[in-house]
């Protein structure tokens, strides 16, 4: 059994989080990341990182701990891949991977919270609204007309 948590100021400075991985691989799309960060939102709530930058829209440091006591601290982002997560590296354990599939598991079970959420993605250069609703996403893109 764990425990899940927003981590604090002093356990972020101390465990910084380096090494992500996609949660959903290549083939997600949008739909997929709008409603993973509305259930982020409804385990976490909404915090300072949230960025109008399609490749680094939020960052959610968090803790999980064990029945045990022993603490795992996770990195929870959407970058340049999507939806990701990241954990020390020097802490790839069996013990970390099964705490991150138990907080991915989590944050999958919750249901999303409604949003809406405008950005862009520079690469294209694209606006891009997510809007989440009663769990179901919604996802505008817009197009500078030069590039049309």
């Amino acid at each position: 059994m764990y425990r899940f948590r927003v981590s604090t100021d002093e356990e972020i400075k101390e465990n910084p989080v380096k090494c992500g991985e996609w949660i959903y691989g290549l083939n997600a799309g949008d739909k997929e990341y709008a409603l993973f960060f509305g259930k982020i939102r409804n385990r976490f709530g909404v915090n300072d990182s949230i960025s109008p930058d399609w490749e680094m829209m939020y960052s959610y440091h968090i803790t999980v701990e064990d029945d045990t006591g022993n603490k795992f601290f996770f990195d929870v982002y959407h970058g340049a891949g999507g939806s990701s997560i990241a954990t020390p590296l020097d802490k790839l354990t069996p013990d970390y991977e099964q705490a991150e599939k138990a907080l991915i598991e989590y944050i999958e079970s919750a249901e999303p919270t409604d949003y809406v959420w405008q950005g862009v993605y520079e690469d294209i250069p694209v606006n891009i609204t997510y809007t989440v609703k009663d769990g179901k996403a919604d996802i505008q893109s817009e197009f500078p007309e030069d590039l049309m």
